[in-house]
């Protein structure tokens, strides 16, 4: 698969230029991971950020009562994890497994690093990936805190803490 062609397609990056591009796709790193693999454990340090090509991986992370799991989702082509990982030196809050096949485009946080001191423009393009995601999650948590004021249970914000990995 053409990788440049593919992040295209992903609205995640496909303002970027053609130039940018090719120079994120000699950074990243492409691998045909088997079913079953964890790419991410909760509890564990990440040290790459992922792009799913091809696959599906769900996250999930451990119930806080030590038994059972959490599911947080269902991760599809196009869909990014691990972004914490480039930013901040934090213990995963979930844990990420491929249920398929899945095939993954990673980008090393050392990768990241030299990437973002040599081109501003990509930088710049990942801070406002790094801002729509802190935006989403303090969304989230807001309209968990009103939904919980609203019902005098305190659920749905325990519910969105949860969701953000604010809380276990």
């Amino acid at each position: 698969m053409d990788l440049t062609r593919f992040l295209q397609t992903v609205s995640t990056f496909s303002d970027l230029t053609q130039n940018e591009l090719e120079v994120l796709e000699r950074a990243l790193r492409v691998d045909d991971i088997p079913a079953g693999h964890v790419l991410l454990e909760e509890g564990q340090k990440s040290r790459s950020f992922y792009i799913v090509m091809k696959g599906e991986v769900e996250i999930f992370r451990k119930h806080k009562t030590g038994q059972g799991l959490d599911d947080l989702g269902v991760l599809k082509s196009g869909e990014l994890f691990g972004l914490q990982s480039l930013v901040c030196n934090q213990r995963q809050n979930s844990t990420c497994r491929a249920i398929t096949p899945v095939t993954v485009a990673s980008l090393p946080k050392t990768a990241f690093s030299i990437l973002y001191n040599a081109h501003v423009s990509i930088s710049e393009h990942f801070q406002y990936i790094v801002a729509q995601q802190l935006s989403r999650d303090l969304r989230r948590l807001d309209i968990g805190v009103m939904d919980s004021i609203r019902s005098g249970d305190v659920a749905p914000l325990y519910k969105a803490a949860r969701e953000t990995g604010t809380v276990n």
